[in-house]
């Protein structure tokens, strides 16, 4: 993996495609901040609104 460049991402939305998305400009910027409607768990755990049963948010 390359080292993290300049500036800042924000992908908005915190399912399992904007997880995926904001992991993958982490190796193009220096900072992304991933935006989301709900309190995101520090656990797996069901969420409102997601099609998915569990989402994985930790760091």
């Amino acid at each position: 993996m390359g080292t993290p460049g300049h500036g800042r991402a924000i992908v908005i939305g915190a399912s399992l495609a904007g997880l995926l998305a904001a992991r993958a400009l982490h190796e193009t910027f220096e900072e992304v901040v991933v935006l989301d409607r709900d309190t995101l768990p520090e656990r797996p755990e069901p969420r409102r609104g997601v099609p998915h049963p569990a989402t994985y948010t930790g760091c």
